[in-house]
């Protein structure tokens, strides 16, 4: 840990390119939207001696540019959690940008034109423009399939392909991936089965198994769920602000505001293919398997928040937790929010135990980040 406090704390001088001219005119931001598929990376920020996001995108820019390379991210996810729509900053230089933009690929060819070059502003936005198209067509798609250097992480853990960019678009200078950010939409998958001959909520019965790319991307119970209950749970935990503290996980030093609200909508999801119902092969389930998706809006986020949402709305739909208690749940812990008296707030309730449970990373994706500049 030690390690990783102390390359964060690192003066973000590989953030900004080197050079004898280094002020705010020589460079050039570009925001880039990624996808990835967590599944075989310890998460999203890096880490000493492990194969994240993080240190394969700037290892694929270090060796792109040939220097050091220090991306800024909207935030972070844990490991096994996916993304769509995750946003990372580079900065390059004026002469980078120029040098990428008469570069020659197999998909771009971009070369300044000459009936622009009295026009330095004009030369200038065509060469950025090109440097983005170039950047985006290096990092379409791609994943080292061997491991980083000094890596523990073994090369079958990564795997080609698992790492786009959906797109790289030139930004202001004062344009910050995680400060100027608006809100953020998260998604969670839920594949439920169920069976008549189920007993207690289980079967042994193999056709009710989900097909194996739910078990990737989803969090798979072998159990029915109450869509409506579940419904009505994420009505009442997004009908208006409530006090999170108790349901999310705290870390030590934690000083952000615990007081969110949510925007929350749990729907079956319809995975046949075509009027005839024939799913690809991959989606291919039986009539008794129902996958559920919960979306999740919020300006902010606290640690595990979403995760723990999707726990109580399961704890909900499989009757290990009721209404009532998740209503009584956030009423008295809004009221301590709110009650400055310190005798009140030593009065506690009891939290069952079912309604703090964090669903597994593995179905969990953040779906989009919203600023005022579309990326």
């Amino acid at each position: 840990m030690g390690k990783q406090r102390e390359r964060n704390a690192i003066p973000s001088s590989d953030r900004f390119p080197h050079g004898k001219n280094n002020d705010d005119s020589s460079k050039q931001r570009f925001a880039i939207r990624l996808a990835y598929d967590g599944t075989t990376y310890n998460g999203f920020q890096s880490q000493p001696d492990k194969n994240t996001i993080q240190d394969q995108i700037e290892n694929r820019l270090q060796s792109l540019l040939r220097r050091p390379v220090r991306i800024v991210a909207w935030g972070r996810t844990d490991t096994g959690v996916h993304a769509k729509g995750a946003v990372v900053t580079v900065d390059l230089s004026l002469d980078e940008v120029y040098r990428f933009a008469n570069k020659k690929t197999g998909r771009v060819s971009s070369s300044i034109s000459c009936k622009e070059e009295g026009d330095e502003s004009a030369k200038k936005q065509t060469a950025v423009n090109a440097t983005a198209k170039f950047l985006h067509s290096v990092l379409i798609q791609f994943a080292c399939n061997h491991p980083l250097p000094q890596s523990r992480t073994p090369a079958s853990q990564s795997r080609y392909g698992s790492i786009s960019a959906l797109a790289v678009k030139p930004v202001p200078l004062d344009f910050d991936a995680r400060y100027s950010c608006l809100w953020k939409r998260y998604v969670y998958y839920v594949c439920a089965t169920s069976s008549n001959n189920e007993v207690n909520g289980y079967t042994d019965d193999d056709q009710t198994l989900s097909p194996f790319v739910w078990n990737r991307y989803a969090w798979i119970i072998r159990q029915s769920l109450d869509l409506d209950k579940m419904t009505r749970a994420a009505e009442l935990l997004s009908s208006i602000e409530h006090n999170v503290e108790w349901f999310v996980v705290m870390q030590q030093g934690e000083k952000r505001d615990t007081l969110r609200k949510v925007k929350l909508c749990v729907e079956q999801v319809n995975t046949s293919y075509g009027s005839g119902g024939d799913a690809p092969y991959f989606l291919q389930q039986s009539g008794n398997t129902t996958v559920y998706k919960i979306t999740v809006e919020s300006d902010f986020f606290l640690y595990k928040m979403v995760r723990r949402i999707v726990g109580i709305l399961v704890a909900i739909g499989k009757n290990d937790a009721s209404l009532d208690e998740l209503r009584v749940c956030l009423e008295e812990h809004d009221k301590r929010y709110h009650d400055v008296d310190p005798i009140t707030n030593q009065k506690k309730i009891k939290v069952p135990t079912t309604l703090l449970q964090t669903a597994p990373a593995k179905g969990l994706c953040l779906d989009h980040i919203e600023y005022e500049i579309p990326i």
